[in-house]
Order: structure tokens, then C-alpha cells, then sequence
């Protein structure tokens, strides 16, 4: 809601659950907040406890008159019905199997009516049970018949014991006493301490926190910062404060979590801010280095005297190189990475880190060019490797592109040329088979000025055709 709620409990998480058969189990919130409504968010939830549900069996309306177990969804045992195996001696001690706490020696955070079961040998005609906080209680030696499995009704929370033994005909054996731990309620509510306070430039702050369980006792504590990993703590090895890891610059959440020895847990947070110390300053790097050079690449800077200088080199996101120089005593520092750079667009991130491991926010310098040397240069323009194979090629495809086209386009000329040639060509033989045609004619008449005529214009026509052809043939070949 934009304005907040209030009031001493409020309601703000329903579940409707849907049961699939009778048991127990817990509901945890790992990870949860109440946040303020205080223009700043501010956590206020200090501790979050287990919800334990339990489903039972519904009861029925009996139809026909039963017993008390049988009123509270108790059902009676099956009774078996056998001839008995005489032995003769004593039973021997029964061994119960209890499916829901099947481990005597644990503690179970589970409530729900349980069955117990037995494995009867052949001479047995009886059993008798009990069920109390006494651990050494013998039952009463009057059999409830004889049953292989008998239901027993929810147990409330503390130690109990579970009584059995058996009947034959010689008489009855000694009785088990079936231990049954149960504890539903979780560890006492805590609170989390920080001695450095929750704002602090410590990188490794303390923090301090104590509860207890009454009843099945403390099993161990678990601590998550953040998103990290849950750091498990033995509760016999707790002393009352704990020294975090390593911790980066920003505010991270604390959470405290106490289980105790049936699984039920409390859990308890806070948030913490480590503060960074001074970053450090880059003056310098080097603007741009050929990818074949030995020289490698130089960083230049200040930072707080005396601190460790972490510098990387970043290619993109990659990673491509680390390492650290100490500042001196006026906080100056330089180092040289003599790794060899790919080439493309890198950048140095310089972070600072005094003796106790506290860290500062880091830096980015500029860009850093990394390319091949030029192998060709034409005024400002520089080719490296890559890019004066490209441009040869370039080269190469534009020579072979223009020679192409300069034969193409001489070659139609070419063909223009020839075929006017062949056009006038023809014309001109045309012109001497005529004339050759009337020198012909002129040979059958008597006059002799006609035939001088005709050979002369025949003569004239040939010397034209030979200037013509050699003119034709001077303009194609050029």
C-alpha cells in the first residue's frame, strides 16, 4: 500500500493448503522482509519462525458402538487368529518397528498418530502394550489379543516410551521400552549483533548472537551472507560470536539461522555495509600497442600509501590479464603487463586493498587500442597485416574487374569496327563485280575508247578498295 499498514499483528500472507493423507511438516521462510514504510525501505523483520501443520484423519459417525481409542480416529488392532508353536520357554523381547520415528535414538519434529509394528514368533498367543513417560515401565501382564500392528494416538512434545511384550503358554517375556522423542516448537527467538557496528570498513566483522532449546537441544547454526554460500556451524563448537569471511564493498543481508536437534529452526537478520576505502586514481596507460610488440602495456596511478594496487586487463569481458603492485609511501605506483594483447578495444580496472584485506570501489581507465603494426602506409592511412592483405586483395579484384571490363569494352569495339569494315567491304566488291561487268560488255563493241573507259574506272575502283582496307585494318588493331 503507498501509505504503509499498522497494528500490532497484521495479516499479509494466506495459504490454503490440500491435504493428501495424515502427517505433519514444517513451512519455512528462508528468505523473507517486512520493509518500512519510511521513504527509505528499511528492513524491519528480525526473525522469521517455522510454521508446524499437522492433518489428522477425519472423523467419522460410527454406526455402531465403539471404543475410546476408536472415538479420538483410533483404529483397534487386527486381531490374528493361529495355532501356537509351544517352545517351552519364555518369550523372547519384542522388537517394535515405528515407521513415523523410526530411529529411537532422534528426535522427531513430526506429530501424528503412529502405528507400531512387531515381528511375532510362532509361540507367541499374546501381547501387551503401554505407552507413558516412564522409561522403564513393564505393562501389565494381560493380553490385548494378538495383533501384528496396533495404531496409537498424537503425541505431545517431550520424551516418551513406547512398552511392549509378548505372552505363550509358559508365561510372559521381558518388555522393550521403544524410545520416542518429539519437539515442535523451535529454538528461543534472537537477535544478531555486530562489534564493529552494521557500518563498518572492516572487511571481516564479528558478529555475535546466542539462543537455546529447551528441549531437544541445539543441533547447529547456519549463516548465509547474501547470496553466498550457508556457512554450517556445530552448536557445541559456538563460542557466542563468529569472524565473517572476506567481505566486498555495499550492503549484503546477515541471516542466522538455529536448528535444533528435531529440525525446527528460527531465524534472525540484519543488514550489514562494508564501506570501501579510497579508490585509486590512473594517470596513465598506454593509448595504443601494436599486438607484436615486446613492450607491453603501462599503468601508472596513485592510490592510499602503502596498499596493494590490484590491476586487471579486460578485453570486452574477458578477462585477459592480472597482477598487483604495492604503492609506495606517497602513494604512487606504476606496473608494465608484459602479456601479449590480441588486438581490439581493452581497459585497465585498478582496485585498492589495505592490510587487513579491505577493499575500495573499482576504477576503469580509458580505452586501449590494440592493433597489428602497419606493414603498408600511405599518408595517414596505416595497414596492418590483416588489413594490407585485404587491401592487395582489394587490389587485385579491382585489376582484374577493370582489365575485364577494358577487354570487354575493346572487344565490342573491335567488333563494331570489323563489321563495318565487312559492310563497306562488300560494298565495294559490290562496286568492282559491276565494273568488271561493263569492262565485260565493252569487250563485244567495236569501240575502243569504251573498253579504256571501263578498265580505267576498274583501276580507279581497286586503288580505293586497297586504301580503304588498309585503313580498315589500321583502326582494328588499334
Amino acid at each position: 500500500t503507498p501509505f504503509g499498514i499498522s497494528g500490532s499483528a497484521v495479516q499479509t500472507l494466506k495459504i490454503t493448503f490440500v491435504a493428501k493423507g495424515a502427517g505433519s511438516g514444517a513451512l519455512t521462510l528462508s528468505d523473507a522482509s517486512v520493509i518500512a514504510s519510511d521513504g527509505s525501505g528499511t528492513d524491519i523483520l528480525s526473525k522469521t519462525v517455522d510454521g508446524i501443520f499437522s492433518v489428522v484423519a477425519k472423523k467419522e459417525k460410527p454406526s455402531i458402538p465403539i471404543s475410546v481409542a476408536e472415538e479420538a480416529g483410533i483404529p483397534a488392532p487386527i486381531p490374528i487368529t493361529r495355532e501356537p508353536v509351544p517352545t517351552g520357554k519364555l518369550p523372547v523381547e519384542p522388537k517394535s518397528v515405528v515407521q513415523l520415528y523410526p530411529d529411537s535414538g532422534r528426535w522427531y519434529s513430526i506429530i501424528s498418530p503412529f502405528s507400531a509394528g512387531w515381528v511375532l514368533p510362532a509361540d507367541i498367543t499374546g501381547i501387551s502394550t503401554a505407552i507413558n513417560r516412564q522409561p522403564n515401565f513393564v505393562p501389565a501382564q494381560k493380553s490385548e489379543g494378538l495383533f501384528e500392528n496396533k495404531t496409537f494416538p498424537i503425541l505431545s512434545d517431550g520424551i516418551w516410551y513406547l512398552h511392549s511384550r509378548f505372552q505363550n503358554d509358559i508365561g510372559w517375556g521381558p518388555a522393550e521400552h521403544y524410545r520416542l522423542a518429539v519437539d515442535t516448537q523451535p529454538p528461543v527467538g534472537f537477535e544478531i549483533s555486530i562489534i564493529e557496528g552494521e557500518k563498518t570498513d572492516n572487511p571481516s566483522p564479528t558478529i555475535t548472537f546466542d539462543t537455546s532449546d529447551a528441549l531437544s537441544g541445539l543441533k547447529e547454526y547456519q549463516i548465509r551472507v547474501g547470496d553466498g554460500d550457508v556457512i554450517k556451524i556445530p552448536a557445541d563448537e559456538f563460542k557466542g560470536s563468529y569472524k565473517l569471511p572476506m567481505q566486498a564493498p555495499g550492503s549484503k543481508q546477515i541471516r542466522v539461522r538455529a536448528l535444533d536437534n528435531a529440525g525446527n529452526g528460527i531465524e534472525s537478520s540484519l543488514t550489514l555495509e562494508i564501506l570501501p576505502i579510497a579508490s585509486p586514481v590512473i594517470t596513465f596507460v598506454t593509448p595504443e600497442l601494436f599486438s607484436e610488440d615486446e613492450k607491453g602495456l603501462t599503468a601508472k596511478g596513485s592510490a592510499l600509501p602503502s596498499v596493494d594496487v590490484l590491476l586487471k586487463v579486460y578485453r570486452g569481458d574477458a578477462l585477459v590479464a592480472d597482477k598487483m603492485v604495492h604503492s609506495d609511501e606517497k602513494g604512487n605506483w606504476e606496473l608494465t603487463f608484459d602479456q601479449p594483447l590480441r588486438n581490439g578495444d581493452h581497459k585497465v580496472v585498478a582496485q585498492s586493498r589495505d592490510e587487513r584485506g579491505a577493499l575500495s570501489w573499482p576504477v576503469d581507465s580509458q580505452i586501449i587500442k590494440v592493433k597489428s603494426k602497419p606493414i603498408v602506409q600511405i599518408g595517414s592511412l596505416e595497414l596492418g597485416r590483416g588489413s594490407a592483405f585485404a587491401f592487395l586483395i582489394l587490389i587485385i579484384v579491382i585489376g582484374f574487374a577493370g582489365g575485364f571490363f577494358f577487354f570487354k569494352k575493346r572487344q565490342d569495339k573491335i567488333d563494331m569496327r570489323v563489321s563495318v569494315a565487312a559492310s563497306e567491304t562488300d560494298k565495294i566488291f559490290k562496286i568492282l563485280l559491276t565494273d568488271v561487268e561493263n569492262l565485260r560488255k565493252t569487250a563485244k563493241t567495236p569501240e575502243t575508247i569504251d573498253d579504256e573507259y571501263a578498265l580505267k574506272r576498274l583501276e580507279e575502283n581497286i586503288k580505293k578498295m586497297e586504301a580503304y582496307i588498309k585503313r580498315g585494318v589500321e583502326k582494328i588493331s588499334k
